[in-house]
């Protein structure tokens, strides 16, 4: 997924324009001069984005890295993610912020054995850094969870485990200041609860004379969920009508969903027709 990591502190609005500009997930800082607050994060997740975290400190020079201080940054990180309300179970990627060179990955390593039990299994590990820094931890005993690399450093090479990938730094969108990134479904992300329960396509039919081409249409919606409504204009099961894409099969027109589309004729046949429309299009 398309995202971008930024020291901006970001509000409802520029979130919104974010999420109008197809970003879909966003790295703040949660700690220093530029750490997030829990208005900040509840206007990213409010406006539909997902969030990876990152704890930078100065973490720009060989002598930054031992255990002890990976120790005390991942106690520190512990402490500002539950004052946040942080879910357990999300990544928090500490930083490798410098040309990293072969020599200084013992110490990385040694940081990096701190972070794990500083976090004590609440958060996942992460790690960002160049391609040398992510294949020395990968190769380690202390190996983080998760895998965020820059291109800076890398010399053109890509980590094969990445979870995050940034391309681009000092770039603008939506008039916000960013670096551009890569994003994986499952790279330790927070995301709202409740949006993330909702389905993101539900076609719902009217009789067993819809369900064929109900069926086509849930197909080219990547087989989403059917709901019936039983032969009953007014029975509209709850998953359904929360469903960020709604799409109607025959019945009365729904109007109350902000993101619907009718297809609903004055007899089955009429029905399928719109229906086969529509699916041409998808």
């Amino acid at each position: 997924m398309n995202g971008i990591d930024c020291a901006s502190t970001l509000n409802a609005t520029n979130a919104q324009a974010l999420k109008n500009a197809s970003i879909e997930a966003v790295g703040r800082y949660i700690c220093g001069n530029y750490g997030i607050t829990a208005a900040e994060a509840k206007a990213i997740l409010d406006a539909g984005l997902k969030m990876w975290l990152i704890f930078e400190l100065n973490p720009t020079y060989s002598g930054y890295f031992y255990y002890a201080k990976g120790f005390s940054d991942a106690h520190e990180a512990v402490s500002e993610a539950e004052s946040l309300g942080v879910p357990e179970g999300v990544g928090i990627y500490f930083t490798v912020d410098y040309d990293a060179q072969s020599g200084d990955m013992d110490e990385i390593i040694a940081y990096f054995e701190g972070v794990k039990a500083g976090l004590k299994g609440k958060y996942l590990v992460g790690a960002y850094g160049s391609y040398s820094v992510m294949e020395a931890l990968a190769a380690s005993n202390f190996a983080p969870d998760l895998y965020f690399q820059t291109y800076a450093w890398s010399a053109g090479k890509q980590f094969s485990g990445n979870h995050i990938y940034q391309y681009q730094n000092d770039t603008e969108v939506a008039g916000i200041s960013v670096d551009l990134d890569q994003v994986s479904e499952n790279g330790g992300l927070w995301a709202n609860e409740e949006e993330e329960e909702k389905l993101d396509h539900a076609v719902m039919y009217f009789t067993v004379n819809d369900f064929s081409i109900a069926k086509v249409v849930a197909d080219k919606l990547g087989g989403c969920a059917m709901f019936c409504r039983n032969a009953s204009n007014t029975n509209i099961h709850a998953d359904a009508k929360s469903a960020k894409h709604l799409v109607v099969i025959g019945g009365a027109d729904v109007t109350d969903h902000s993101n619907v589309t009718n297809c609903c004729g004055l007899d089955a046949p009429a029905t399928a027709i719109l229906a086969a429309q529509y699916a041409q299009t998808l």
